[in-house]
This record gives C-alpha cells, sequence and structure tokens, in this order.
C-alpha cells in the first residue's frame, strides 16, 4: 500500500432543507458510490490495518478506501448498515456516547436528528461494524479542561466498551479540533488512531492519530466523487 483513502461520511439518508445537510448523502447515491468502489477495484479495508501499515507491521494490499461515519446518526441503521453488511463491506462509526440527538448542530425549525440508540449500536457491533469514539458530548476538546478532556476522550471509550463488550480502538476529533494536548490525551487513552477533518490521502509515514481524510457529501456527483477519491495527496 503507497496511500490509504479515508472517506467521510455523516449522514445517509433523506436530506432535509438547511445549510447542514450538504453532508447527508442519500442512500441511492451511496449504493452506487459502493458499487463504484467494487468496480474500480479498491479494496474496502479498515482503521486497523492502517494503523498497523503505519508503524510498519503491515504488507502492501492493494488500493484501500476506509470508510468512516461521524456522530452514528439513526439513518445510518436504517440505509447504510443494511447495504455494507450485506455486501461485506467493513465500516467504523464514531459514536457520541453522551448523545441521543445532535445537539451541538443549530437545525433552526427542523430540530435535532437522533442519533443511533444503544440497543442499534448493539445489535450492528455484533453484526460486524467497528464503532469508535467521537467523545462523550461532541466538545471542542481544544477549549476543555485537562480533565473535561479526559472525561470526554477515556470515558466516552469506556462506555461504548461497556454497552457492547467490544474494544474501542478509534477516535474521531469533534469538527476536527484537536492540538498536542488532546492528541497525547488520545494517545494515553489507549487509541491506535484517530481522524482528522484536514482533507487529504493517508501516505507512509503519517502520524496514525491525526489521519486525513475525504469528506463526502450531498452534492457530490459521481465524477467529483471520483475526483475526490483519487486524489493523490
Amino acid at each position: 500500500m503507497d496511500k490509504a483513502r479515508i472517506l467521510t461520511y455523516h449522514r445517509v439518508g433523506i436530506p432535509r432543507t438547511g445549510r447542514y445537510e450538504r453532508l447527508t448523502v442519500p442512500p441511492g447515491r451511496f449504493a452506487r458510490q459502493m458499487g463504484v468502489m467494487r468496480l474500480l477495484r479498491y479494496r474496502f479495508s479498515d482503521l486497523d490495518a492502517v494503523a498497523a501499515w503505519l508503524k510498519g507491521e503491515h504488507a502492501r494490499i492493494g488500493r484501500p478506501v476506509v470508510l468512516t461515519f461521524d456522530d452514528a446518526y439513526a439513518d445510518l441503521y436504517d440505509h447504510a448498515c443494511p447495504l455494507l453488511l450485506g455486501r461485506g463491506i467493513p465500516a467504523v462509526v464514531f459514536v457520541v456516547a453522551g448523545r441521543e440527538a445532535d445537539v451541538w448542530v443549530d437545525r433552526g425549525e427542523n430540530g435535532p436528528l437522533p442519533l443511533m440508540g444503544w440497543p442499534q449500536v448493539r445489535e450492528m457491533a455484533d453484526a460486524g461494524i467497528i464503532f469508535g469514539s467521537h467523545t462523550l458530548t461532541h466538545a471542542r476538546l481544544t477549549r476543555c479542561s485537562q480533565r473535561e478532556l479526559e472525561r470526554e476522550v477515556a470515558d466516552s471509550k469506556k462506555m461504548i466498551e461497556d454497552r457492547t463488550g467490544r474494544q474501542v480502538r478509534h477516535f474521531c476529533y469533534p469538527y476536527g479540533d484537536c492540538d498536542d494536548r488532546v492528541v497525547d490525551a488520545v494517545r494515553e487513552a489507549g487509541y491506535v488512531s484517530a481522524c482528522t477533518t484536514r482533507r487529504g490521502a493517508v501516505l507512509p509515514g503519517a502520524d496514525p492519530l491525526r489521519l486525513p481524510r475525504l469528506t463526502v457529501g450531498k452534492r457530490m456527483g459521481m465524477r467529483r466523487f471520483l475526483s475526490r477519491l483519487m486524489l493523490r495527496h
């Protein structure tokens, strides 16, 4: 592997009105994206393989793509997870462990969107979907005190592990907000990888706790999706 591509999704569902819906991908378009990547012989991989490769523990494995889903919206249970499991496509879903809805987003009259409940998370974890932490409350971590930071990073990990019975190895910084202090806290909590919002492919020598990704959104047609996927750096 000479580089890996980590794709960032948020909602896969029916778009609503409002500027935040630019991050929603309709189910039909999502299915077509999965099909095109398989047709083009991209290899669906996971963050454990990327972290192992960056540490020199993993050989070249073709053109890997990792699917990540921020926030764990309830729509994923209905629209994305069945397709992923049916086609044997691995994915990492980052859970905001202490929230039931995306209350950190001002959606005006639309109101907040629900997140996956723990019964859904457990069911999908049992079926093979990997769950990582997106903190307890979707906090901006660089603004947290040291005690708050450790709680957001470590307590969320423990909560997901307790609820799913599975080790949590992967983390995602809300808003991509991180600095050396935040990264140190993530490392101390025992995560093997952490995702940012920085755009790019993962190249040899990258820090596994500062992984770049490629965001997929509502307005992205197939041509733009392929252009994003083929990004060189």
